[in-house]
C-alpha cells in the first residue's frame, strides 16, 4: 500500500491533492508554517487514528475534508473522513470506494457512511493481513486478529520522534503500542512460520480432544465404581415403597414402580363434597346447641327470679299474718288495731287489705309459672342432649373421613416417589447399558495415539524457534543496518548494530558490552540512527512480502542542522544534510518501487539535479498545504 495524493476540501467545497510519485522518494520542502508536518497527522487520521492531530489553527479552521487515495499494486482506493470541527459524531465515519483516476472525487459524492472497523477489515484485506500466532513470555501463543495500523508503526517518524534518543519507534512512549511492538515484531519479520501456526492449531484440536477422552473415561470409572452401591439403594427405595413381594432386580422393580404410579386413585380417594357436607351439618348443629344452651340459661335466671320475688312475698305475708291483723274473719266495720267498729275504715287499712288480697292472687300465678318454666327448661334439656348425640356421631364421621385423607395423601406421596425413583432406575439403566466397558479399549487406545501426537507436535510448534527466529532476523536487519551505518562513518558502528527485541531498540554489540540507543551520543547520530533502523526494516518487509505498508513517512530529518542558513553556519552540517538526501535517494531507488518515502523538510538544494528531480512540493515561495485562494 502506497499513497498517491493527501487530498483536503475545504469549507466552501474546494479541493486540493497533493500529489506522490510511487516507488520513490518524494520531498516537501518549505518554511515553518507552510502545513508540512500535518501530513502525517492527515494520513494517519484518514487511516483511522482515534484523533485528528492536526495543530488547532488555519489547517482545522478551513477543511472540512481530509483525503487519501491509496494505491495496492495498481489497484486505487479512496478513503475520506469529515474534519472533527465539521461534525464530532461523524468524524468516526469514514467514505470508503474504489477509485479511477488521479483526481479526487468531487465533495458531493463524499458520505461519512462507513466504520473505523470496516475501513480497518478492507485495507487489512487488501494486504492479506488475516489472523497471526501472537507469543506469550510463558511459551505459549495466542491467534488474534491484527490490525494493519499495528504496521503503520513502521511508517512513521514525527518530528519530535526522528531525533529522539529515548524512543525509536512511532507513539513507543505509549505503554500499549510498546507492548504492541514487543508481540507483534516476530509476526511481521516472518519469524513464525506457517508450519509452526498449524502446528499450533492442531495441538490445540488435539489437546481438547484428548480433555474430552480423558473425561469420558473418568465418568466411566465413576460409574463403574458406584454401580453396586447404586444398585443395591435403588432397590432398597423400590421395595420401601411397593406393596406385595420384595423386587430381586432393576427391571421388575422399573416396571412395578411404573404401574404403581399409572394405577388409579379413583377408589382410594375420599370423597370431598361429602366430608364438606358433614362439616357444614357440624357448624349447623353446634350453632342450635348453642342455642338451646343460652334459652336453657334464660330460663333458669328467669326462674331464680321468680324464687326471689315469691320469697318475699311470703315473707311480706307471713308478717301480716302474724299479727293477724287481716284475719279473713274479721268484718268490713270493725278496726283490726282497737276492734272498734266503725262505719267506715280508714283508707291505709283498705289499701292494705286489697294488698294482700293481690299478694295471694300474684303468689298463685308464680306457682303456676314455675311448673311451666320448669317444663320448658326439661324440654330444651332433653333438645341439647339430643344434639349432642348427632354432633357426636358426625364428628366420629369426620374424624374418619379426615383419616381417610390423611391415608389417601399418603399414597399420593408415595405414587410421586415411586415416580421420581422409576425416572432414576430409568438413567440408571440407560447409562449402564450404553456399552461403556465396551468402548473403553478404543477410547483408551485413542488416547494413547493422541499423547504421541501430541509430543511430536509440541516439538513441531515449540516457540523457542521463533524466538531464535526472531533474533537471527533481527541480526540480518542489523548487518544492513551496521553495514550503512560504517559506509557513513557513523559513529557506534564498530560493532554489530541490531535490535533488542524487549524494547524493541537499537543496541550496538561490542566487544566491551552493549550500547543501547539512548547512550549514542549527539543529534547527528540519533537522526542518522533512526533512518537506517527504519529503511533496513521496510527492506527487510519488501524482500520478504510481508504485510506493512509501503511507505516511510519523515518530518524533518535535517532539524538538527537548521532551522536557518546564515553566514556562520559550518559547511560541513550542509554536506551532512546532502548526504542524508543522497543515501536516501540512492537506497529507495534499490528497492525498485518497493517503498514510497516521503519526507517534509526545510533542506532544498537547487544545485543538486538529483535532488531537485525528487523535489515533489516546493512551498517557499508562497504554496502551502492550504492555498493561498482558500485564505
Amino acid at each position: 500500500m502506497q499513497i498517491r495524493s493527501i487530498v483536503i476540501y475545504s469549507r466552501e467545497n474546494r479541493v486540493h491533492a497533493i500529489k506522490f510519485d510511487l516507488g520513490r522518494l518524494n520531498i516537501v520542502s518549505g518554511k515553518s508554517g507552510t502545513g508540512k508536518s500535518a501530513l502525517i497527522a492527515i494520513v494517519d487520521y484518514c487511516l483511522g487514528a482515534r484523533r485528528l492531530a492536526v495543530p488547532a489553527g488555519i489547517i482545522q479552521q478551513k477543511v472540512s475534508w481530509y483525503g487519501l487515495i491509496l494505491d495496492f499494486d495498481g489497484e486505487r482506493l479512496f478513503v475520506a473522513r469529515p474534519s472533527e470541527a465539521v461534525d464530532r459524531a461523524q468524524s468516526s465515519k469514514f467514505h470508503i470506494a474504489a477509485h479511477e483516476g488521479d483526481d479526487p472525487p468531487p465533495i458531493e459524492e463524499l458520505r461519512a457512511a462507513h466504520t473505523r472497523q470496516e475501513l480497518l477489515d478492507r485495507v487489512g484485506a487488501r494486504l492479506g493481513l488475516s489472523s497471526a500466532l501472537i507469543p506469550r513470555a510463558d511459551g505459549t501463543a495466542d491467534r488474534k486478529q491484527l490490525s494493519f495500523r499495528s504496521g503503520l508503526i513502521y511508517c512513521f517518524q514525527k518530528q519530535n520522534e526522528i531525533a529522539n534518543p529515548d524512543l525509536f519507534f512511532h507513539r513507543q512512549s505509549d505503554p500499549g503500542v510498546a507492548q504492541q511492538l514487543r508481540d507483534t515484531l516476530p509476526f511481521y519479520l516472518g519469524a513464525i512460520s506457517p508450519t509452526i501456526i498449524e502446528a499450533q492449531s492442531a495441538l490445540r484440536a488435539k489437546r481438547r480432544r484428548l480433555r474430552e477422552i480423558e473425561r469420558e473415561l473418568a465418568k466411566n470409572d465413576a460409574i463403574a465404581h458406584a454401580e453396586d452401591a447404586d444398585t443395591s439403594f435403588l432397590l432398597d427405595q423400590s421395595n420401601r415403597l411397593l406393596p406385595g413381594a420384595a423386587v430381586a432386580n432393576l427391571l421388575e422393580a422399573r416396571q412395578r414402580l411404573m404401574d404403581f404410579t399409572i394405577a388409579g386413585l379413583e377408589d382410594a380417594s375420599p370423597e370431598e363434597r361429602e366430608l364438606a357436607q358433614a362439616n357444614r351439618r357440624l357448624n349447623e348443629l353446634s350453632q342450635e346447641r348453642a342455642d338451646l344452651v343460652r334459652e336453657v340459661e334464660a330460663l333458669e335466671q328467669f326462674g331464680r327470679d321468680q324464687d326471689t320475688v315469691e320469697l318475699a312475698v311470703n315473707e311480706q305475708r307471713r308478717r301480716l299474718v302474724s299479727l293477724n291483723l287481716l284475719s279473713p274473719e274479721g268484718s268490713g266495720e270493725t278496726c283490726p288495731v282497737c276492734e272498734e267498729v266503725r262505719s267506715r275504715l280508714p283508707p291505709t287499712a283498705s289499701d292494705l287489705r286489697t294488698s294482700v288480697e293481690r299478694l295471694h292472687a300474684e303468689l298463685s300465678l308464680v306457682s303456676s309459672d314455675q311448673r311451666e318454666l320448669r317444663e320448658a327448661v326439661a324440654e330444651r334439656r332433653s333438645g341439647v342432649a339430643a344434639l349432642d348425640v348427632q354432633i357426636g356421631e358426625l364428628r366420629r364421621t369426620i374424624a374418619r373421613r379426615r383419616e381417610e385423607e390423611l391415608t389417601y395423601k399418603e399414597l399420593l406421596e408415595r405414587r410421586s416417589e415411586a415416580a421420581r425413583i422409576s425416572g432414576m432406575l430409568d438413567m440408571f439403566l440407560r447409562v449402564t447399558a450404553a456399552g461403556a466397558e465396551e468402548r473403553r479399549p478404543a477410547l483408551e487406545m485413542e488416547a494413547r495415539a493422541l499423547l504421541e501426537e501430541i509430543q511430536e507436535l509440541e516439538n513441531e510448534a515449540d516457540l523457542s524457534a521463533t524466538r531464535a527466529r526472531t533474533a537471527t532476523f533481527l541480526g540480518g536487519i542489523g548487518q544492513t543496518i551496521t553495514q550503512w551505518a560504517q559506509a557513513q562513518n557513523l559513529e557506534y558502528a564498530e560493532g554489530l548494530l541490531t535490535f533488542d527485541p524487549q524494547g524493541p531498540r537499537l543496541v550496538s554489540e561490542t566487544e566491551s558490552g552493549t550500547v543501547p540507543f539512548y547512550q549514542f551520543g549527539s543529534g547527528k547520530n540519533w537522526v542518522w540512527y533512526h533512518l537506517l533502523g527504519h529503511l533496513a526494516l521496510h527492506k527487510w518487509f519488501y524482500e520478504k512480502n510481508r504485510p506493512v505498508p509501503r511507505f516511510l513517512m519523515l518530518d524533518q530529518p535535517s532539524q538538527v542542522y537548521f532551522p536557518h542558513k546564515t553566514d556562520d553556519d559550518d559547511e560541513f552540517d550542509w554536506d551532512e544534510v546532502r548526504k542524508i538526501y543522497t543515501w536516501l535517494i540512492s537506497e529507495v531507488a534499490r528497492l525498485r518501487g518497493g517503498l514510497q518515502v516521503i519526507v517534509a523538510d526545510h533542506a532544498r538544494f537547487d544545485d543538486d539535479a538529483s535532488f531537485m528531480s525528487h523535489l515533489k512540493h516546493d512551498w517557499s515561495d508562497g504554496a502551502a498545504l492550504i492555498p493561498a485562494e482558500w485564505l
